[in-house]
């Protein structure tokens, strides 16, 4: 859903006014699929990492905190591997993710991102192989 399509059908103007000039985009904050995703992560924290879910709940809230700061430092549109016709960046970042778009890897630009660099992060092709979470969760077993 556009910004304008979102004032238009749910009434929220201000609000979605508000999270826009926070760098921030309505649908994707408002849809289902970010929701499924929170909860996706919660249990793999619980999971993965042995927290109790109010912590796992409180590691989810600074995950969405940072995400407009992933988003406005991100490096993805100038990698080889994306393409023109994905309109996401800041992969890395678990509610993002790996694109539904991105299939082909022609190199990856990730760890020059200072996203990257200041996470620490250690893996790449986020767009293809998805976010730094998951990638280490997955070598976990």
């Amino acid at each position: 859903m556009k910004r304008r399509d979102f004032f238009t059908n749910t009434g929220c103007g201000a609000l979605a006014l508000f999270l826009a000039r926070l760098g921030l985009k309505a649908d994707v904050l408002l849809d289902d699929k970010t929701e499924e995703k929170k909860a996706m992560i919660v249990k793999m924290i619980m999971e993965k990492m042995g927290k109790t879910e109010e912590e796992a709940k409180a590691m989810v809230i600074k995950l969405e905190e940072m995400l407009p700061e992933v988003k406005e430092k991100c490096i993805c549109k100038t990698c080889p591997t994306f393409v023109a016709e994905e309109e996401n960046v800041g992969f890395c970042h678990p509610f993002i993710s790996k694109s539904e778009i991105i299939i082909e890897e022609r190199g990856c630009n990730c760890p020059q991102c200072p996203v990257y660099k200041m996470k620490e992060m250690k893996n790449g092709y986020y767009c293809t192989r998805k976010s730094e979470m998951e990638q280490e969760f997955a070598k976990q077993k």
